[in-house]
């Protein structure tokens, strides 16, 4: 849809705002936010906030939460913003909500003696205000460009990280760059005739990909994983918005996962006491069982909310490699490994063929071979097997053979 432009009209998506001013009717918008960009989404979003303010050192100090829900405007970088006035002595505003500690806490920093927030003047540069803030003319567009946001929130996170003037820290040598802040974004106004502030306020981030979950960061471990299994199909996110990457991983789950991987094929039926032809989850066991890869138990149950240990799932698989007729190469010995030895007899050669393909994260030499798999592990794990797998000509997508 690029080049279509996304008309956003402020009293539509103004959020909550955590000032003290008067909320704007909805029907006498003083200003407009209007948005261009070749992707835009704006779902809405529960945010948890931490307020600072300094102490008598200059030093912030956590002074309490606040839960905002509010509509977030999700751009691309190649977005235009334009801020169109019909009134005088209207003034805009940006704060910038880190999470510098990767916590998915916001920080926000609060200091009216000495602002950490910007202005913007009518060229559309961000500044710290110095004075009384610069008005923009009325009638006028004005553009605010997502470079200059850009390069404010970056000067933001640097100046909360260590050596700047906040208690904000990270784990020693752990900085690095995480999602771009949180815009707020507030258009303010005092009206003459009644002499009450009011404002609009809109929350922008602006990142590399708008289809993402909300809880998956550029700079998280399995980011090029999900993003991998969302663009295939193979995954999809919860009805909030999220991916939950934490999520632990059911054997429903990772069925349904397979059988999308291999295209949904036609199956017959399978019969298990606690799976029902209603069960979103139906067609997809019916297949694995066909297919050899997820069996039921002797009671001809299939436990289909039982979860998965990464043993069990490096030996699915191992069962789905062979029958797609890839590599079963193994090099590796369990012996490497602090806790290789825990790892179970009927599970020992898929794992080693697993750690060989390098489908397992690992962390200080430990296998956790009895560990629950997380949503993100599967990801990361079907993402690594399409690198792996596409250098002997058999992609992940083509399924089984």
């Amino acid at each position: 849809m690029n080049g279509i432009r996304r008309w956003l009209a402020a009293a539509v998506i103004a959020a909550a705002s955590l000032s003290c001013a008067h909320a704007l009717p909805a029907q006498t918008p003083f200003a407009e936010l209007r948005i261009d960009a070749s992707d835009l989404d704006i779902p809405d979003r529960n945010i948890s906030i931490v307020l600072y303010h300094r102490d008598e050192a200059g030093q912030f100090q956590p002074d309490g939460t606040r839960e905002v829900s509010c509509r977030l405007n999700r751009t691309t970088k190649d977005a235009s913003f334009f801020i169109q006035t019909d009134s005088d002595g209207v003034w805009l505003s940006v704060d910038y909500l880190t999470d510098v500690n990767g916590d998915g806490v916001y920080e926000l920093l609060e200091d009216e003696q000495a602002p950490v927030w910007d202005v913007m003047d009518s060229y559309g540069i961000l500044a710290v205000p110095t004075g009384d803030p610069p008005v923009l003319e009325a009638g006028l567009p004005h553009l605010l460009s997502p470079d200059m946001l850009i390069q404010r929130s970056l000067e933001a996170v640097q100046d909360r990280l260590p050596g700047g003037s906040t208690p904000l820290t990270e784990e020693e040598n752990g900085q690095k760059q995480r999602e771009l802040p949180l815009c707020m974004v507030r258009l303010r106004h005092t009206d003459p005739e009644d002499g009450q502030s009011y404002e609009q306020t809109y929350y922008i981030q602006i990142t590399d990909n708008v289809g993402m979950p909300l809880d998956v960061s550029p700079n998280d471990w399995y980011y090029d994983a999900v993003n991998f299994v969302l663009s295939r199909g193979y995954f999809t996110g919860s009805s909030s918005g999220l991916f939950l990457p934490d999520g632990q991983l059911t054997r429903a789950q990772l069925a349904q996962v397979l059988w999308a991987m291999s295209g949904y094929p036609e199956t017959q039926e399978a019969r298990f006491s606690d799976v029902s032809p209603d069960d979103w989850f139906c067609q997809a066991v019916s297949w694995c069982q066909q297919e050899g890869l997820i069996a039921g138990y002797p009671n001809q149950t299939f436990s289909p909310n039982s979860l998965l240990s990464r043993e069990q799932l490096v030996t699915v698989l191992y069962s789905y490699a062979q029958r797609a007729g890839v590599s079963l190469r193994t090099s590796v010995e369990l012996s490497q490994y602090t806790d290789g030895g825990a790892t179970s007899p009927w599970a020992a050669e898929s794992m080693r063929w697993a750690l060989t393909h390098e489908l397992l994260p690992i962390t200080d030499d430990l296998l956790q071979p009895g560990a629950i798999v997380s949503r993100a592990e599967l990801a990361s794990a079907l993402y690594a097997y399409s690198l792996q797998f596409d250098i002997y000509g058999s992609a992940i997508s083509s399924g089984l053979r």
